[in-house]
Parts: C-alpha cells; structure tokens; sequence
C-alpha cells in the first residue's frame, strides 16, 4: 500500500474576534490559525501572545491546550520531550488513544520566558481528533508477522532469510484510524550484500500489511570501506585502561556524568552485520583499542580513527546548537567498525536507530566514516529519531534524508573549513574514494536545482520507500539555497525547525511551513524570511504543487491507496486493488471498463488482495483472521451473484489465475516449506502439481485452454527453473528445456505468460540482472527469443503478452537517483524486433497488465501519488 500523507488545507483561517466588527486600527494582530484536513485540531496557530503558568512547562503546556480552539483532550498527550533554546521552549507531545500510541501524531507548544514569567507563542503539529477505532484486536500478533513476512518482503531469496518478530499495537491515523500491529522483519539481501530491517505495519482487525519502514538509513548505494585516508593526524580522546591499553573511549566532553555521556567507538573485527541489527552492541564486541596512544594503521584500515574523530566533530556542532548528544539528553554516542556482510566486504554504513555502524569496505573505497560529511549525515538521522521522528516514508521520509543531507555538509564546511563558495561544499561523499576519482563517490549534490514539479520522482512505496532519497535534495537543496545566501547561522533556523516545529507525517509543505515558522520565532528580518521564501519557491514546493505535474496517460482511478498488486485487463474489462480514500478502511477489489466508472466487486469487509480477471469473473485473495487462512474467491464481474470460495489455503497465496472455471494458484506448504502450483477444474478436487519433493511451482498464466508456470528444483547448491505447459483438456504436461547457460550456473527463467497462441517468458543466460524475451509455440515447442539476453538487454522486473506484444518493465539505465533511471515500459512485437517505450511519464510504471492490442493498463506514480492509468499504444519516442 502506498503512503499518502495527510494534506496541509493551504488557507488560514482567523480566530474569531470576541466583539462584531471591523477590528480598530491600533487593535493588536490576531493569531494565525492553520488548519489541517481530516482533523479539528489546528495544524499550526502562531502569533500568540498570552500568559503561561510558570514551573514544569509541561503541565504550563496542557494548560494552555485545554483550550477550545484546539479542540483536544490533554489526557491524550504523553510528554516525550522539551526543547530549550535560549528564550524559547518548546514542549513535544504524543498522541494516545485509548492508551495506544498514534503513528506519527504529536503535537507542540512553543513558549518564551523572561526570568520566571512564560508566554504561549504558538502550537501545532498533527493530533487526530476524529480517531474512532476498536482497540481490541482480531488477528494475533504472530499471525500479522506471518503475514507481514509473506507480503512485504517480495524477493523469496530475501524472505527465506527474514525473521518476523510481533510488537505492541498502535493506531495508524487514516481516517477514523486503523488498529495495527508493530512487526520488525529481519534478513539479508545477499544479491544487494546488506542486512534487511523492516518495521512493518500489519491491520489488527483485517490482517492487511499496511507498509513497512526500512530502519537501517542507508547513505545510498555507493560501496566504501578501508582506512582513514587522506593522511590528515587528527587528534583522539582515548581512554586508557589499567592494563595500559587505550581504547577509543571519549569521556572528556561535557556530556560524560561518570556513568554516561561518552563518544564510544567498537572494532567488530570482522563480525557479520547481520549482529548489529538490535540496540546495543552485541557481547564479546570491543572498543577499539591501542597498546599506545598513537593509534595505527590497522585502526585506519578499519575505520575506526575516521569514526572517532568524526563522531567528535558532530558531538561538537550539535553542541554549538544547543544539543547534548544525539538524543539531546548526553546519551553515548556509539560507532561500530570493520563488519562484514557473509564473509565478504560490507560496503555501506547505516545508522540502525541506536548507533553506527560502518562496514569494512573492499579495495577500492575507504570506510564510509572517511567522509565527515557522511558520518554527520548518518549521526544527523539519531538526532531526528529523538526529535521530530520524520517517519522514513514519502516525502516525511525525503525531509529526514534532506536533514541529514544538510547537516552533515554544514558539519564537514564547518570543521574542515571549506566555504560555501567552494563548489564541492554542496556534495556529499566526495571523500570516498581510495582509487577513483571523488567525483565518482558522490551520491548527493545539494546544488542539484532540483524543482518538485519538475523532478520529483513518483514513486510508490515498493522503490526506495517511496522515494527517501529519490526525492531527498528537493527539500534539502532549498535548506542549502538559503545558508548559501544566509550564511551558517541559518543551521540554527533550520536545526530549530527540526527540533521544535516538525511533526513525523510532516510532506514538503509542511516541512516549509516549520522552517519559516522557525525563522519567525528566531527573529529573523523580513528581508531573511524573504530569502527563505523564495529558496523554497526555486525548488518548486508550494501548497498543490503535487497538480502540476505532467502526464501523456489517461487516468482510469485516481490516487489508489494500494500499490503492491499489478491490475488484472481481458479485453476493456479490468480489476485492481484499492482502499479508501483516506487508506483506512479495507481493501477491496474494484472492476470496471476502460473510460468507464469503477464498481466494488468483494463484497465482504476482509483484506482483499491479488485480483485476476478473464474478462467476465474476477478471482482475489482474501483473508480470514478468525482462521489465520487465505481464501481465493471469484464473482462475475457484473456482480449478478455473490462470491464464492474456491479454496482455503493454511499457506500463503502468491499468485492466481483464471479462466473461465479453472483456476490455478501457487502457495507455500506449511508442512514442508515448498511453494506449490496447484489446479482446480469446476467442482473437482484442486490437485497439486508439483507434489514431487524439492519441486516448487510459481506464477500460473492460463489462456486458450493451456496453463504455463514456472517450475523451480535444486541440484546441489545451483536452483534451476523452467517453464511448464499443461494441456488442459488431456492433463499432458511439456517440461520446455532449460535456457543454456551462459556461465557456470544455471541460466534464470520467470514469469511465463500463456497466449492463445504463444508461451512468452524472461530469461537471464548469465545472471546479471539483464534478461532476454524467450517464446515457444502454446504447445511447448519451438523455443526462441525474440530479445536476446546479453549485456545490452533491458534490466527487466516484470513481464505480460498477447499474441501480438510482449510488454515489460525494466531500468532503463543505471541506478542513479534520476527520473529517467526509474522504471518504465517497453513493448516489443512478440515475432521480434526493436522494443519500444510506452509512455514518457517520468514516474515509476512498474505493475501493469497487458490488454489487447497495445493497450496497457499500469499503476503510475509519477504524479505524486499512485493512479491507474492506460494508453492505446506506444509512444516509440519520448
């Protein structure tokens, strides 16, 4: 499901005069209120003047928010943390219903005192007045894990690794609200060699996953490892024991009280990452150590001198702001040095919610801790979990990397001296390389000029967690834009609008709204907040700015609330998963024709997924939380009847197909662990095809009375796969021979499609990513691709034909962080020829069906939201 944060409503609304008429001139200036959708409770009132009881400033704060005009409970906020800065307090609340917590809701007060005297100058944030949810659940936590597990982990390679651990309820605020459960799933990718750390969100009454969160805030794809380099002798605060050892232990800052407080640096000696995924640090981890003070070159090799150093300087800079520490409590700061991925390098560093963590790198990169402003930026996301909490999703998601972006630049120009004017000032991990030039390690440039409208990358929550960093240098660029012309004291506007205005579900107009209310509260000029303004304004984020966006497709639905499901297309007639508007209420399966109206076609209230259609039934999943079990269901698409169930399944459904009365489907056996291929004709029995041990079947395609699917075995270490086709009349099944290889290991197939006339699958001879169109005749023979595999064939993720044209979506490029890289489609002649781009929204097209003709069907993210949209045929030019 993608994540549609809560829109800011633009116009301010004016407190109502206590006396009719029209205000006297010398009358003061009535406070500004702010309203927001979906909520009572104001999004921001500003401009106050009044009196505040003076002591704890939290009971002065629910005192004040007892207050109609905010139209809240006080007994409903949980205090989490207060804010001085000079003058200026500024007390965070959290909301609770019921007694759990509010994903993302708090809410804030900002106070100035004089001596012992306080006034209320302002409050805001996001508390949902309009929660109306039963806070007892329906699923159990070990069944939502289950299910967060199969859902939202999509690489089976992945998922075969992830652990799935339940946790504590909380409400998440769509609509009236949805009770969900919290699951953390745990794993490896090793394809892309870094751990997997979900928190995922799972509906307690329906059992629908409704997104998860990545923990782990990666720097981005760029690899690094090694030593300390660029020869700078930098001075260190160790620590020497009794023994005489010394170890990376600084207690010399004003943090340190005797027991806490300290800058702690670990060598984990090679240990694998995945230890490292918890809070804390593992037993039997130790600190960095030295016989004498001078620490040597294994502790550059490793990181550690670089990590040390560097968590000093940002300790020293979020001093000067006014900060203790990361949690701004003078916690320990903690890194963690030399890990491992499986046995191989480690080539990235993450903060993981409690320290961080650097990898030991390969040979051409040093250390992520090489680049100051990298440590900064990674440091820069604890100081955001223990303060505005920007939830790391969506835009809420880009503001916290365009955070982290900012001040670990500002951090670098800072303690290395390099001027604003210096045009690598704006780049991030320029100093990563060992080998290569620096221009080959930069990832980020917050001199980008990236404009919203212009060049936010549309995506949905499967890519990038819907865009974090994708989207990152949009509002971090407008951040930098105005230090540029302000100087460095606007860290301060900016560091106060984190800490003080920012809410965790706060989108682009939001985050400008909490940077210029910071600007006002720190007394900034009229001409400075002006600089501001228009900082934001060059990067195009303005209130609708989401409506300007560009397209060549026509809308079929749009703003779908569900993003994980491709839609089902035979002939004009589709069907496709939604929720409602607001994301809260179930997930139904929609039907329609193309240009028509849609209609709701499950017709219960459960969490409906999957749809497939053969033009006149539709068949989903659906999930019963009383049994903790999967039913695959089917109904006319003109609703003339009810639906019925065709098969309760205790495993996990990953795909289904129809046609007419048959249907097929692929689920894990519990008993064994398996994935099955399994058939059900009419009333008879469903029988499975692939009972055979070590034999997996997946991704059923059914047309002209022939079924294909890919079957998968094992011999020894190597998986293999092929596609099947099975005659559905007689029961004769064709095994199509494997695609030779073009390496030592079995060359890949998926995702067979069956056309009346045709078998159309990818496959990929040497398992590089890049993967070929292959066709066999509908009976199985005749094998030949009709796009060959090889270095330059399309990096293709998914696949649908006719008998006509087979369609993919595939990278058009590299992995770069620009539009064109996104996904995007392609259509080729199914006889063979050049492929063809379908649409040149810039947005992500990656879930799609494939209808007659050159009609497609895709869900497209360009337009800052997920729409189902179609075109006739392909543009063959963007």
């Amino acid at each position: 499901m993608s994540w549609r944060p809560f829109t800011l409503t633009a116009t301010a609304l004016c407190l109502a005069l206590s006396v009719p008429g029209v205000a006297a001139a010398d009358d003061p200036p009535q406070p500004d209120v702010q309203a927001r959708a979906g909520t009572q409770a104001p999004a921001e009132v500003s401009g106050l003047d009044e009196p505040a009881r003076a002591g704890d400033p939290v009971a002065a704060a629910r005192e004040h928010l007892a207050d109609p005009r905010y139209h809240l409970d006080p007994a409903d906020l949980v205090p989490l943390r207060t804010v001085v800065d000079g003058q200026d307090e500024t007390v965070r609340f959290g909301q609770r219903y019921r007694g759990l917590p509010v994903f993302g809701g708090q809410y804030l007060v900002h106070f100035r005192k004089d001596g012992a005297q306080r006034e209320v100058t302002g409050a805001g944030g996001r508390f949902l007045t309009e929660l109306s949810v039963d806070p007892k659940p329906v699923v159990t936590a070990e069944a939502a894990a289950k299910l967060a597990r199969s859902r939202l982990v999509a690489d089976r390679h992945v998922r075969a690794t992830v652990k799935a651990t339940p946790g504590e309820l909380v409400v998440v605020p769509r609509g009236k609200g949805v009770l969900a459960w919290h699951v953390t799933l745990a794993g490896a990718d090793r394809v892309k060699k870094r751990p997997v750390l979900l928190d995922a969100y799972v509906d307690a009454h329906s059992g629908r996953p409704l997104f998860g969160i990545d923990r782990l805030r990666y720097e981005g794809p760029v690899t690094g490892s090694g030593q300390t380099a660029h020869g700078q002798a930098v001075p260190l605060n160790a620590y020497q024991r009794a023994d005489g050892a010394y170890e990376l232990r600084d207690r010399s800052r004003p943090m340190w009280n005797g027991a806490t407080g300290e800058i702690l640096t670990y060598d984990a000696a090679g240990a694998d990452v995945q230890g490292f995924l918890t809070p804390g640090i593992p037993p039997g981890t130790e600190p960095a150590e030295s016989p004498t003070p001078v620490f040597g070159p294994q502790h550059t090799e490793s990181g550690a001198v670089d990590a040390h150093w560097g968590a000093g300087k940002v300790y020293e800079y979020y001093r000067g702001l006014g900060r203790e520490g990361l949690d701004g409590a003078g916690g320990t700061m903690q890194s963690v040095v030399n890990v491992t991925f499986m046995g191989e390098p480690f080539a990235n560093a993450f903060w993981e919610g409690t320290k961080m963590v650097y990898g030991d790198g390969g040979a051409d990169f040093h250390s992520f801790a090489a680049s100051l402003d990298v440590v900064g930026h990674e440091m820069t996301h604890g100081v955001i979990t223990h303060s505005a909490e920007l939830v790391y999703l969506g835009q809420s998601g880009a503001i916290n990397e365009g955070l982290a972006d900012y001040f670990g630049n500002a951090i670098q120009t800072g303690a290395l001296g390099i001027p604003m004017s210096d045009p690598d000032a704006s780049l991030l991990g320029e100093s990563l390389c060992k080998t290569l030039p620096p221009a080959e390690c930069v990832f980020r440039d917050l001199d980008d000029d990236r404009n919203a409208v212009e060049d936010y990358i549309g995506v949905t929550v499967s890519v990038d967690t819907g865009g974090v960093h994708l989207n990152s240098t949009i509002f971090s660029g407008a951040l930098w834009d105005a230090r540029e012309q302000l100087g460095a004291g606007f860290d301060k506007v900016t560091y106060k609008a984190l800490t003080e205005y920012m809410t965790p579900l706060d989108d682009f107009t939001d985050g400008r709204r909490a940077v210029e209310s910071a600007a006002r509260a720190a007394g900034l000029s009229g001409r400075d907040r002006l600089t501001i303004a228009r900082a934001f304004d060059r990067h195009g984020i303005r209130p609708g700015w989401e409506r300007l966006i560009r397209t060549d497709s026509k809308v079929v639905i749009d703003g779908l609330t569900d993003a994980f499901d491709p839609p089902g297309l035979t002939g004009d007639r589709y069907v496709v998963t939604n929720s409602t508007a607001d994301a809260a209420g179930p997930t139904s399966i929609l039907t329609g024709r193309i240009g028509g109206r849609p209609a709701t076609l499950s017709d219960n209230a459960q969490w409906n997924w999957l749809p497939v259609t053969d033009g006149r039934r539709g068949a989903w999943l659906s999930y019963v939380p009383a049994t903790d079990s999967i039913q695959i269901r089917t109904r006319p698409l003109d609703r003339g009847a009810p639906s019925t169930v065709l098969h309760d399944s205790q495993g996990y459904v990953h795909a289904v197909a129809i046609s007419g009365d048959t249907v097929a489907w692929s689920a894990d056996d519990p008993a064994t662990g398996e994935t099955e291929l399994w058939l059900k004709r009419g009333a008879a029995a469903p029988v499975n095809l692939t009972a055979q041990a070590g034999v997996h079947g997946l991704t059923p395609s059914i047309s002209g009375g022939r079924l294909a699917y890919l079957r998968v075995w094992f011999e020894g270490e190597n998986d293999h796969s092929t596609p099947v086709v099975r005659d559905l009349a007689t029961g004769k099944e064709v095994v199509l021979p494997e695609v030779p290889p073009a390496g030592d290991v079995p060359a890949i197939s998926g995702l067979p499609v069956m056309t009346a006339r045709h078998v159309v699958w990818l496959y990929d001879a040497d398992r590089d990513g890049r993967a070929g169109i292959m066709r066999a005749g509908a009976d199985g023979t005749g094998s030949t691709p009709i796009v060959a595999d090889g270095p330059q064939a399309p990096q293709t993720i998914y696949l649908d034909a006719n008998d006509q044209l087979a369609t993919i979506s595939h990278y058009p490029g590299d992995f770069t962080v620009t539009n064109e890289n996104l996904l995007k489609l392609l259509q080729v002649p199914i006889s063979g020829g050049a492929a063809a781009p379908y649409s040149c929204n810039r947005g992500e097209q990656l879930l799609f069906a494939a209808g007659e003709g050159g009609r497609v069907l895709w869900l497209d993210g360009t337009a800052a939201d997920t729409d189902l949209v179609t075109r006739e045929r392909a543009v063959h030019r963007c």
